[in-house]
C-alpha cells in the first residue's frame, strides 16, 4: 500500500475507504469519454495504489462517438470492459455520476458535477471542474502516480470533449490552463487535440431514436423521473427535422413514464444552446448564449423545480 505524507488527506481518506476491498469502477450509463478515460485512469490509480479493482461497463458497448473517438486516438475498444450483469456483492466507486441504478454497495464517489442530492458514501470528491478526469489527476499528483504520454493525453482529452474544446460555461481557466501544460510537457500537438475534441455528433449517420438519446442521463429528482440528451452541432437542422424530433421526444415521455425530457443543443457555429423541456403540458424552448455546461448550468435549475418545499 502506498505510503502518503500527512498533508495528502484525501488521499489517506480515499485509501481508508477502500483498503482491504475489491471495487468495481463504474461510470454513468450511456457512457462518455470522460466517464470511460476516467475509468482507465482510476484503475491504474488504485493498481499503484495496491488496491484490487476492476474497471467495468454495465451496458452493452454502443460503436458511437464515443467508442470511436477513444478507438481513434488511444487504439482501445471499450468492449474489453463490457461486463453486463448485476452483483450485490460489488462495492461501487462511481465515476462522473452520484448515484446508480445498478446493484452494489457504493463506497466512494469523485463527480465533476455538484448536486442537491444529498449522498453520503465513505468517499466523496464532488466539485465543479471540467473533467471527472482532472480531479483523478489531481489525486494522482498528491501520490506521486508516475503520469506518461497515454495518460497526459486521456487527461486532456477528457477535459476537451467535456467542455466542447473549452468552449462551454463548466470551462474553468486554471484547469484549461494546467492541460496546455501538460501537452507541453509530454511533447502533445494541442492544437490537434482541440480540434479533434469538439466532437459534433454525426446526426447522418445516427437513427432518430439513437438522435433523441444521444448522451442520454436519467435522474431522479424526488421521486420524479428526468431524462437529458444532447447533440453537438454545427448549424441547426430544418424545421420539419428538429420538430420531427420533439414528436418522438413526447411519445417517448410518454412511454418511459418521465415527468421531464429535456433535450439539448450546443449550436458551436453562433455560440449558442437551445434547450427544450419536454412535458405532460407540451414543450418549452430556451436559448441561451453560450455553450452551457448540461451538469452545472442546466439540470441543476430542473432538479430545483422538483425539491420538496
Amino acid at each position: 500500500m502506498k505510503k502518503l505524507s500527512s498533508e495528502n488527506v484525501r488521499s489517506k481518506s480515499l485509501i481508508k475507504s477502500l483498503e482491504g476491498k475489491k471495487v468495481t469502477i463504474l461510470g454513468h450509463d450511456n457512457i462518455d469519454v470522460d466517464a470511460t478515460l476516467s475509468g482507465i485512469l482510476m484503475s491504474r490509480l488504485l493498481d499503484f495504489l495496491g488496491i484490487e479493482n476492476e474497471f467495468c461497463i454495465l451496458e452493452k458497448v454502443k460503436e458511437n462517438d464515443t467508442y470511436e473517438i477513444i478507438r481513434e486516438m488511444f487504439g482501445i475498444d471499450m468492449r474489453k470492459w463490457e461486463k453486463v450483469g448485476e452483483d450485490k456483492k460489488r462495492n461501487l466507486l462511481l465515476l462522473d455520476h452520484y448515484e446508480t441504478i445498478h446493484a452494489g454497495n457504493v463506497i466512494a464517489c469523485i463527480d465533476h458535477h455538484p448536486n442537491n442530492a444529498g449522498k453520503k458514501y465513505h468517499f466523496m470528491y464532488t466539485r465543479n471542474a471540467c473533467a471527472a478526469a482532472f480531479l483523478i489527476y489531481e489525486i494522482m499528483l498528491e501520490v506521486g502516480y508516475p503520469i506518461g504520454e497515454e495518460e497526459a493525453k486521456m487527461i486532456i482529452v477528457s477535459m476537451l470533449v467535456d467542455t466542447t474544446a473549452f468552449r462551454s460555461s463548466k470551462t474553468i481557466k486554471e484547469e484549461a490552463d494546467q492541460a496546455k501544460v501538460l501537452a507541453t510537457e509530454f511533447h502533445l500537438d494541442y492544437g490537434v487535440l482541440e480540434k479533434y475534441c469538439l466532437c459534433l455528433t454525426p446526426i447522418n449517420k445516427l437513427t432518430i431514436d439513437e438522435i433523441i438519446s444521444n448522451g442520454q442521463k436519467w435522474y431522479d429528482y424526488s421521486g420524479n423521473k428526468v431524462g437529458s440528451a444532447y447533440l453537438q452541432l454545427y448549424g441547426l437542422p430544418e424545421e420539419n427535422v428538429l420538430n420531427n424530433w420533439l414528436e418522438k421526444l413526447e411519445e417517448k415521455r410518454y412511454e418511459t413514464d418521465s415527468a421531464m425530457l429535456v433535450f439539448i443543443i450546443f449550436e458551436t457555429e453562433k455560440n449558442l444552446t437551445y434547450e427544450y423541456r419536454i412535458t405532460e403540458d407540451g414543450i418549452d424552448k430556451f436559448v441561451k448564449l453560450g455553450i452551457l455546461s448540461r451538469g452545472k448550468d442546466i439540470m441543476p435549475v430542473i432538479e430545483k423545480r422538483y425539491l420538496p418545499e
